[in-house]
């Protein structure tokens, strides 16, 4: 592998795209870029993580289709900080019942769980 560095380009570098001007009129500050988006947004600390999640999108899956697709990769991309036995927290709308859904998948595991288990009680 070379040592020398190489320009990006920008089909490389997704995640770092800004798609959509902000307007200059921001109601908030921040100390990051922020990004407008019409159609769906994904967020997560790795770029090929997020385009995992976009690629779901824009082939017209749901947010939660990319949000699995978003979480899958970062088990390959940062497996020491995420994966199984790892908290998971959610909050899903469903726009048809106009309901929101919480999930709270963190806290510690049962002390009599083990692999034979769940194998036994899930197949």
């Amino acid at each position: 592998m070379s040592s020398k560095r190489r320009r990006v380009t920008e089909a490389e570098a997704p995640a770092q795209r800004t798609y959509t001007n902000a307007p200059s009129d921001l109601t908030f500050t921040s100390r990051r870029s922020p990004v407008l988006a019409t159609r769906g947004t994904v967020s997560c600390s790795q770029p090929l993580a997020v385009e995992a999640g976009l690629s779901i999108l824009k082939a017209g899956g749901s947010a939660v289709d990319a949000a699995i697709a978003t979480a899958a990769a970062l088990n390959v991309t940062e497996p020491c900080s995420t994966g199984l036995g790892g908290d998971c927290f959610l909050l899903y709308f469903d726009n048809e019942q106009k309901k929101v859904f919480a999930l709270n998948g963190s806290g510690r595991y049962p002390a009599e769980l083990t692999m034979e288990r769940v194998f036994a009680d899930c197949g």
